[in-house]
């Protein structure tokens, strides 16, 4: 097998991402491996942009969400295919208490924090180095005066995409000086039929091996609670048609992993393509996000080649720690102390059927 030619007009156009944001400069990196499977990352959010592989026929196709260039990148979503951080989520009235000490965070959403604020991992310039043709390597330090979480973080995050069509996530939190929460996750916008119509996701199916989902409030701030997804509407213990279902936006608790082993916490399938996703983490949940809000801003939210992001064009599937965790007690906490470094691996695998 060959791999797909440097000149294939599936991929996007690297100096179309060359730029500057807050004065660092931008850059889209292409990951490749011999079965021609192609990842491209640009380092403004650490943003997975297209991902292209193969259906059961042997076509290929782009089956990410993301935009033609660094004006689209700004000016769209600020989650896709976003690396998200230094809080996966939303965190309560952008507020917590640690260690006796209240914390108060920028709000960006009504008056909750989320993603890690306006100033999260997702609206930051990356220092990328590109390892080789298959490996990238991210960095990027968080500090407590630009993004009001407690101490400075260093994250060090590795792209790396293997010979059997997986790409790997590995990242590693480090707190230099003071303990703070921390939990980052991937946000790319996944269809398995491909990206290039505006295409719908209803007819892929999920299966999530979870029985518990957390429970939120109006605002969709986790409350503590754990629910039971026994007769729950969205149960997806057994493979489910997601066309079939409600909007998901939904926190599923992963089995307890105290060895931090990968274990698999979703499979992704569409009958169309052909084209399967399992997903692996180290991480204690995964929310699952079909994408209901997605372009419902009154100005049009223009993807590649044009494509107009649509609600459910895309499912995002996002091995994490717990939202809002910070304010429930209840909750298990990821609280990153000096001298031990939160670290987590995460893996999308593609396949066919």
């Amino acid at each position: 097998m060959t791999a797909a030619p440097t000149t294939d007009p599936r991929l996007l156009d690297s100096p179309r991402f060359t730029g500057e944001v807050d004065g660092r400069p931008t850059a889209l990196f292409f990951l490749r491996n011999p079965r021609g499977m192609v990842v491209a990352v640009t380092n403004l959010g650490a943003k997975v942009l297209q991902i292209v592989v193969p259906d059961r026929t042997g076509a290929w196709a782009d089956v990410a969400l993301g935009y033609d260039d660094l004006a689209g990148v700004i000016g769209g979503s600020p989650s896709m295919g976003a690396f998200v951080g230094r809080y996966a989520g939303r965190i309560g009235q952008a507020r917590f208490t640690l260690d006796g000490k209240e914390h108060r965070l920028d709000a960006n959403a009504g008056p909750h924090c989320i993603h890690g604020g306006p100033r999260g991992a997702r609206h930051c310039v990356f220092d990328a180095t590109q390892i080789d043709a298959q490996t990238l390597q991210l960095q990027h330090r968080f500090l407590s005066a630009e993004d009001r979480f407690p101490g400075t973080l260093e994250l060090q995050l590795t792209y790396r995409l293997d010979d059997d069509n997986a790409l790997v996530l590995e990242h590693t939190a480090t707190a230099l000086d003071e303990p703070g929460p921390a939990s980052f996750t991937s946000h790319i916008y996944f269809n398995l039929d491909g990206v290039d119509q505006g295409q719908r996701i209803d007819g892929h199916t999920l299966q999530v091996p979870s029985r518990e989902v957390l429970a939120t409030d109006a605002d969709g701030i986790a409350t503590g609670e754990c629910l039971s997804l026994d007769g729950h509407p969205q149960d997806l213990r057994e493979a489910a048609c997601l066309g079939a279902l409600p909007d998901i936006d939904l926190s599923y608790l992963l089995e307890p992993n105290p060895a931090g082993n990968l274990h698999l916490c979703a499979q992704l399938r569409s009958e169309a393509s052909g084209r399967t996703l399992d997903v692996w983490t180290t991480e204690p949940l995964l929310q699952v996000y079909t994408a209901g809000q997605l372009g419902v801003a009154p100005k049009p939210d223009l993807g590649k080649g044009g494509v107009q992001h649509r609600p459910r064009s895309a499912v995002c599937l996002e091995p994490q720690h717990f939202p809002n965790a910070p304010n429930c007690p209840a909750l298990p906490q990821n609280t990153v102390r000096p001298g031990a470094p939160y670290r987590a691996t995460t893996v999308y695998r593609f396949g066919i059927s």
